[in-house]
């Protein structure tokens, strides 16, 4: 009780000392909040990862707005910008750090999943720190590179850590629909009413790349996230998730969030179209048409060999597609583009950038080096228009050349080969149908990253993106766990078979008459 009663008087004192060092401390309070926010989420993370992860939700659908609300208070400072940046890093890095303690000190690292899980991710993470050295920008740019992108590839190691069952997966996405409610309604609002006056300079300020929306005819909504391409993507992936929670619940014979469900499917995807980001789209309406095919082997082939044939086929064509994406652009515009809204609506020509970078993988002999360009140089080449490259495909090549990108291909389908055997492996379960689902929901972001850029490097795509292939494994893990267990249940009787007879033996020896007569 004296304890207890120490640690409430020691957090009282601390909370009164961030609360007049971000008041008195004479630069940006937002800034120094964010500071304290920081670091107090990566102490808690390390000493509590579960809540800590339930906090990054949080984070993730509303940190910007720290960002955005240094403009009040101005003496804005790049440092303050860093902190800003840093708390969803630093959390996650807490969590890691909090996860790999606690599974060292119950013996659960030293599983089999989970040990090639957490060699994944160092692996992944080391390869993605050498490109972004390669980069030329320094390690400062390097390590911000790596926080902002490939970090939260260790979700796929924590999240079987911290959810355990499939039922506590599904709880924590709830709790993510939930909380991502008010940035679908925010962003719809900024598409009725446009942004606020105070969002119009912090579009101004210097302290996002965001300016160039105000070069349009009218600025894109991003509510409150980072820039309209993560909210657009962001819902769409929500709108998946919340029709996953609804089957998840048929599966058991119950109608929790039956009609809750389509609710906010409806709203999530009302937001991806308010995005304005066309190609979001995709990552609602993808998992929805791909969920008969990913249910067997030879459908999920098919789906690849589909995917691949056309990109290859886009290669090829580009310039045909092209003129003609143009020619449904100036009709659309002539007959939709009366009105800002309409105009936005009818720019289908930025497909054209695309379709470009397409076009030299098929034709420009610049893009084909065995080990590339690096990132500063593919920049330096996309700048003097010597190539164009809008896709991760042709990004990659021109970083990195075509030895490092075929070898990297060859290791990604081995890893789906895997990946999706374990995931039909689950047929049967109470739990396929959302492994399913959230199959799907990866492939339409893969669908993304291909044609349209890598969106999952983006926050907090990142973050969905990674968690939901942490909840596979951890589905996975789960199956695999009742499975061992069965077997060594089912052992444990063969085991004693032989002592029984044994047992049963000496008895009817000892009711032989000439033993009953030595007795």
């Amino acid at each position: 009780m004296q304890g207890r009663a120490f640690i409430i008087f020691m957090g009282g004192i601390g909370a009164v000392y961030i609360m007049l060092s971000v008041l008195l401390g004479g630069g940006n309070s937002i800034g120094a909040l964010a500071q304290f926010l920081s670091i107090g989420s990566f102490i808690l993370a390390v000493i509590q990862p579960r809540m800590a992860l339930f906090l990054m939700v949080i984070y993730a659908g509303y940190s910007d707005v720290l960002k955005r609300m240094m403009v009040f208070d101005g003496h804005v400072t790049m440092n303050d910008v860093l902190w800003v940046r840093a708390l969803c890093p630093l959390t996650l890095a807490g969590i890691c750090i909090g996860t790999l303690v606690r599974s060292l000190h119950d013996g659960s690292l030293y599983q089999k999943r989970r040990l090639m899980s957490l060699l994944v991710c160092v692996l992944g993470f080391a390869v993605s720190g050498i490109s972004a050295l390669r980069s030329g920008g320094g390690f400062n740019a390097a390590a911000t590179q790596l926080a902002d992108g490939a970090a939260y590839m260790f979700l796929l190691f924590v999240v079987p850590c911290i959810f355990r069952t499939p039922e506590q997966i599904v709880a924590f996405i709830k709790y993510c629909l939930i909380v991502f409610i008010p940035v679908a309604l925010y962003g719809i609002k900024q598409q009725i009413f446009g942004l606020s006056e105070f969002e119009i300079e912090y579009l101004k300020s210097g302290l996002t790349v965001l300016s160039k929306h105000l070069d349009d005819v009218r600025p894109r909504p991003f509510s409150t996230l980072v820039d309209s391409s993560p909210f657009g993507t962001s819902c769409a992936v929500c709108a998946c998730l919340a029709l996953m929670v609804r089957r998840h619940h048929r599966d058991h014979g119950a109608n929790t969030w039956g009609m809750l469900s389509f609710v906010l499917f409806a709203l999530f995807v009302i937001g991806c179209v308010a995005s304005m980001t066309r190609v979001a789209n995709i990552n609602w309406a993808m998992p929805i048409l791909l969920l008969p095919v990913l249910r067997s082997a030879r459908g999920t082939l098919a789906l690849y060999g589909g995917v691949a044939g056309l990109f290859v086929s886009a290669c090829v064509f580009a310039q045909e597609l092209s003129n003609w994406v143009t020619q449904l652009t100036l009709w659309a515009l002539e007959n939709f583009g009366g009105t800002a809204l309409g105009e936005q609506l009818s720019r289908f020509w930025t497909i054209c950038a695309r379709l470009d970078g397409m076009h030299d993988l098929a034709h420009n002999p610049l893009m084909w080096t065995m080990f590339g360009y690096g990132t500063k140089g593919a920049s330096d080449m996309y700048d003097a228009h010597l190539v164009a490259s809008h896709d991760l495909i042709s990004n990659l090549l021109l970083e990195i050349g075509w030895l490092p990108l075929g070898l990297l291909l060859i290791v990604a389908a081995v890893g789906l080969h895997s990946f999706h055997r374990s995931v039909l492996g689950l047929r049967g379960t109470s739990f396929y149908n959302i492994c399913v689902w959230m199959v799907g929901i990866e492939f339409g972001l893969l669908l993304h990253n291909v044609f349209a850029g890598n969106v999952t490097s983006t926050f907090p795509v990142n973050f969905f993106c990674w968690f939901i292939a942490g909840a596979i494994n951890a589905c996975i893990a789960y199956h695999e766990g009742r499975r061992a267990t069965a077997r060594s249940s089912q052992r444990a009787p063969a085991n004693l078979q032989p002592a029984g007879a044994q047992a049963m033996l000496s008895h009817e020896i000892r009711r032989l008459p000439f033993n009953r007569r030595c007795s």
